[in-house]
């Protein structure tokens, strides 16, 4: 009689031990799978494939000179500012700028922003609504039609 409960407490165990185990393994998956923190960047594995003609884009834009500052718009903190300056520190118009942005805790949720110039910078309406660090990726074309591309990495310390 005591060997049949003693059998039936160890195999209790060990079963109650591979429960646990999966119940853990079910939850971290569901966590994983349901949390959008844990996504891969969309199209990462083209990015890799076009790394020489995206290199180049960019080194169109070292070749003038020119520099490309991001920024969140003073005026409304929503808008995305982007300042190309060439040589002379002068703003460089006429270009069809695009950013594609995201948040680094949710780089699936990405954003395509087209770029209107202002005068002074190029803008548009992104919602960069989480502090933290965003990454744009900054694409564009010359009047001739030329490409251009970069990237930056915006910091919000907070969201006014």
């Amino acid at each position: 009689m005591q060997e049949k409960s003693s059998r039936r407490f160890w195999v209790s165990l060990v079963l109650g031990f591979f429960a646990i185990d999966i119940t853990i393994a079910v939850i971290a998956i569901s966590m994983a799978a349901g949390d959008p923190s844990f996504r891969t960047i969309p199209g990462f594995g083209q990015r890799s494939v076009d790394w020489e003609v995206r290199k180049k884009e960019e080194q169109r834009i070292a070749d003038r000179g020119w520099t490309v500052e991001a920024k969140a718009s003073t005026a409304n903190p929503g808008k995305l500012s982007i300042t190309v300056l060439a040589m002379d520190r002068q703003p460089v118009p006429d270009l069809k700028l695009t950013a594609t942005l995201f948040h680094y805790t949710r780089v699936s949720e990405q954003q395509v922003v087209p770029m209107e110039w202002s005068g002074s910078a190029y803008e548009g309406d992104a919602g960069l609504a989480k502090p933290g660090l965003w990454h744009l990726d900054i694409a564009g074309e010359l009047p001739d039609g030329t490409k251009i591309w970069t990237q930056r990495t915006l910091e919000l310390d907070q969201v006014r």
